[in-house]
């Protein structure tokens, strides 16, 4: 090949490569002024943050008498008027003794159960199983929230669980041995250990805890009608008595404490239906609760929230100080940036007796989607809106949509661009 074809072959290479480069860029700044996100669906809480500070109807429970307590009921358990909380002895030894004489009893008592249910038949396999599965689930997520106590009681009734499976394929015939080995080590406790000198009872029935953290009636539960905004920042802190043995929450009912913004506020009042409080630090359940009390002096200023739950169990019944997320309502639907919503008209066509079209146009709130190189404005029904983006219904209610045509899952919706309107070609 001579020199000057060669020359000639490289130029016709070179001057393709750039007019291919020149094309790119052309495309890609052309598709750079409207730039698309795909609709995708979600789920989001609209929720409002605040710190709270939990209000509950506390009794402390003091101990005048000299000795050791040996607690009868542990931490969240419910207890009746005038029930036993502890018997107290007169040496840590004895005490200690009748805490361990306990807990084998219990353990008797569970093999007993497993022993006369599963030879009866009232267990299926089936049933054991998915026993098994979901007490295993329960005692993960129990260690992975740190919420140790109930994890210890997940994990005596995962134990509960698969002794029972032991028992119901054969692998152990009975814990007929078991069980007698363990009433002569609650014998030999019990005979070694003196009685107790004395105990201590609950007038009220409620909640039982032994933790107490001074600020047991900083806001008198009666008083939950009358407490304002000063009220809750000016809490102080009590020492608890030194022969406090615990307590008792002797009503279901408690409150969440709450300062919000005067626009939170305006938003709870307009809601005014069930909601949800998370205290995230406590628990990893939203627990339900209804509003009980907005108060604000006046519309411009911020308020005092009091939302009441009557659900509780021992993860939240030490709870306090815990940052909260009040959860006012689900909302399903796909997710579009608010900056890709605009005002556009839209087109029915309807049909008289003759069959004969009509054509009318309305003004909507809508937003563009590039279908190809075609833009087609599209009508939203909007369920939630944040400061970034909002959620669209997929199936709104009949004669929500002028032309009943919305958005679909995936659809490329432009986020920004100029001179934009239905129809338009980009090329």
């Amino acid at each position: 090949m001579d020199k000057l074809l060669f020359k000639r072959i490289l130029v016709a290479a070179l001057t393709l490569l750039a007019l291919v480069y020149v094309a790119y860029l052309l495309i890609s700044a052309n598709f750079d002024m409207y730039p698309t996100e795909n609709a995708v669906q979600v789920t989001v809480t609209d929720k409002i943050q605040s710190n709270a500070f939990i209000i509950r109807d506390e009794n402390i429970l003091n101990n005048s008498q000299s000795g050791v307590l040996s607690y009868s009921v542990a931490d969240g358990e419910a207890v009746n008027a005038n029930g036993e909380i502890a018997v107290v002895y007169s040496s840590e030894q004895d005490a200690l003794a009748h805490t361990n004489a306990e807990t084998l009893r219990a353990k008797k008592e569970s093999l007993e159960y497993i022993q006369k249910n599963t030879i009866s038949g009232t267990m299926s396999i089936d049933i054991i199983n998915s026993n098994i599965k979901n007490k295993l689930i329960a005692y993960l997520d129990d260690c992975n929230n740190r919420n140790f106590t109930k994890a210890i009681q997940d994990s005596d009734n995962l134990l509960t669980s698969v002794n029972q499976r032991q028992l119901y394929t054969g692998k152990v015939t009975n814990f007929n041995e078991e069980i007698a080995q363990l009433q002569s080590a609650i014998d030999s406790l019990n005979s070694s250990a003196g009685a107790g000198t004395g105990s201590i009872r609950t007038d009220k029935a409620g909640y039982f805890t032994k933790f107490c953290d001074g600020y047991e009636n900083a806001i008198p539960y009666a008083n939950i009608d009358k407490i304002t905004l000063d009220d809750l920042k000016n809490i102080q802190k009590k020492e608890t008595p030194k022969n406090a043995a615990g307590k008792v929450i002797s009503n279901v009912k408690w409150y969440v404490a709450c300062e919000v913004s005067a626009e939170e506020a305006t938003r709870l009042n307009i809601w005014g239906a069930p909601v949800t409080a998370l205290l995230a630090e406590a628990s990893s359940e939203a627990v339900p609760a209804e509003i009980y009390r907005v108060y604000q002096k006046d519309k411009d200023h911020s308020a005092l929230v009091l939302l009441r739950c009557d659900y509780m169990d021992d993860s939240i019944l030490d709870a306090r100080f815990e940052p909260v997320e009040i959860g006012m309502g689900r909302y399903s639907g796909l997710r579009v940036s608010k900056r890709a919503v605009h005002d556009d008209f839209v087109t029915k066509t309807t049909y008289d007796d003759n069959d004969n079209p009509h054509k009318e146009q309305k003004k909507v709130q809508g937003v563009y989607v590039l279908y190809g190189s075609e833009v087609q404005f599209k009508q939203v029904s909007i369920l939630y809106a944040d400061d970034d983006y909002v959620i669209c219904d997929t199936e709104p209610p009949e004669g929500v949509l002028f032309n009943g045509e919305t958005i679909s899952l995936y659809d490329k919706v432009i986020v920004k661009g100029d001179d934009l309107y239905d129809g338009k070609v980009i090329h």
